[in-house]
């Protein structure tokens, strides 16, 4: 067995005060050469004296001391940033920003204040460096949205110059800009349409028309009306037309073009208002035919500034006459003013040579079409195909479809068509009943009539009879 062994207690060894050389000396050869420099000046008492103010920031916080806070929160970053220390600034934010119980005041002005350094950044990588620390402190936090809004849209239009658009229509598309009551209206309303840009740019039409909604009008037309208001509303029906093209709403792009034509900077220039002029009377004649469209063509005849486009007022005038419009002459008349232009009038581009253009020139002989039809209407009740394809100016074979087009899309819809006899009847056919009606009204009416005539033959009579009694007794 192994031998046991004893404990036996040792009393200390008294020694002096632990002296601080060997941890100096170990630090020097870690961090340095192996050297010890000789202090030149001690700040012990300095230490000292900051040491009990060190904790201000947690007093303040907990204090509740609202201004006092937000001194020493911007002092820090601001030393940081003076300090050239840019990671140590990403992690001050982050560090303040997770602080329990930081009042929200502190931070909104802490972000206020780096947002005034972002642009004062020595390089584009530590100013996109400081922006992302920036967005990640401020997501989710309702005081600070609008800065939040702002380094987004930088953000955006870098990522945009970069052809990352899809990447940076999703990011904008991302702040629900109309709920912040803090923004100014106008700043709103920028914001808005760059949102509205990047759905256009990416042919998202329909989340560009919900876009426009969340923009009230009544913005634009405001007294006074600054310039940049109204910069801000021509941008606005630009994407408007833009996105009417694209879904053929002619009657609200001659809506936007007459809104345009109404801006001040627009009535101030003569050249850009007769063109918003042109525009508009184009656009509203390839506008399907029904009560709003009308209405427009009237109230555009009546406008005086269409005195100075005297062709394009005559153009008009053609749809409200009621007469027959023949395509082949308005062809001759207007084809180059329309298409082309002239030194006097230049062409607007809506009837250019491109696939739209001549979509748009084969729509106008639609409506010319649906003109004539229904002058048409108005003086026969039966007419044959040959004739109604000679008013309308079209082949018999495409006579039939337009009519066919019609009649399906409820423009004309009493109209039959007998194909064996080749007869169009443009009148509907009443029923038995309708017939009977009729009838019996126009029988009602003449009873009353023949009832009206027999009692004032009668007081005729009265009239008569007394006058020749009374000239008797005398």
């Amino acid at each position: 067995m192994p031998e046991k062994r004893t404990e036996l207690l040792v009393a200390p060894v008294p020694t002096g005060e632990k002296s601080e050389f060997p941890e100096l000396a170990q630090l020097a050869a870690q961090v340095g050469d192996g050297r010890l420099l000789k202090m030149e000046y001690d700040y012990t008492k300095d230490v000292d004296a900051a040491l009990p103010n060190a904790d201000i920031l947690a007093k303040s916080r907990l204090g509740s001391d609202m201004k006092s806070n937000a001194r020493v929160v911007q002092h820090m970053v601001q030393m940081c940033f003076d300090g050239k220390q840019w990671d140590l600034l990403n992690e001050t934010i982050l560090a303040l920003s997770k602080k329990r119980l930081l009042i929200k005041v502190a931070i909104a002005r802490m972000v206020r204040s780096c947002c005034q350094m972002v642009e004062k950044m020595p390089t584009e990588e530590l100013r996109m460096k400081l922006i992302e620390t920036l967005r990640t402190v401020t997501a989710g936090k309702i005081y600070v949205e609008v800065e939040r809004a702002r380094l987004t849209s930088y953000v955006v239009k870098k990522l945009e110059a970069q052809g990352k658009l899809e990447e940076a229509a999703t990011m904008l598309l991302e702040l629900q800009v109309e709920t912040y009551g803090s923004m100014e209206v106008k700043e709103r309303v920028e914001f808005l349409l760059e949102q509205m840009r990047l759905s256009v740019a990416r042919e998202d039409y329909v989340r560009a028309s919900i876009i426009a909604k969340k923009i009230s009008t009544k913005f634009f037309t405001k007294e006074p009306v600054e310039d940049q208001v109204q910069n801000l509303k021509l941008k606005f029906y630009e994407l408007m037309i833009t996105v009417g093209l694209h879904n053929n709403n002619y009657l609200d792009v001659c809506r936007h073009y007459r809104a345009i034509q109404e801006t001040p900077k627009i009535l101030g220039d003569l050249e850009k208002n007769k063109m918003a002029l042109k525009c508009a009377v184009i656009y509203v004649l390839l506008a399907p035919h029904g009560n709003e469209q009308w209405d427009l063509v009237h109230r555009l005849v009546q406008m005086r500034d269409l005195e100075s486009i005297l062709e394009y007022k005559k153009f008009l005038e053609l749809f409200i006459n009621q007469e027959i419009i023949s395509w082949t002459e308005l062809g001759k008349t207007y084809q180059a003013l329309l298409r082309v232009g002239t030194p006097a009038n230049p062409a607007t581009g809506i009837f250019d040579d491109s696939a739209n253009g001549n979509k748009r020139w084969e729509d106008l002989h639609v409506r010319v079409g649906e003109h004539n039809l229904r002058m048409v209407s108005k003086y026969y009740t039966q007419i044959t195909f040959d004739r109604l394809a000679e008013l309308l100016d079209f082949p018999v074979a495409e006579m039939e479809q337009f009519l066919c087009n019609l009649i399906v899309n409820g423009m004309i819809p009493n109209a039959k068509i007998d194909r064996p006899n080749r007869i169009v009847n443009l009148k509907a056919k009443k029923a038995h009943v309708d017939h009977l009606d009729q009838w019996a009204d126009n029988v009602r009416r003449l009873t009353d009539t023949l009832n009206k005539v027999s009692h004032l033959i009668l007081k005729e009579e009265m009239v008569h009879k007394n006058l020749e009694q009374v000239s008797a007794i005398h």
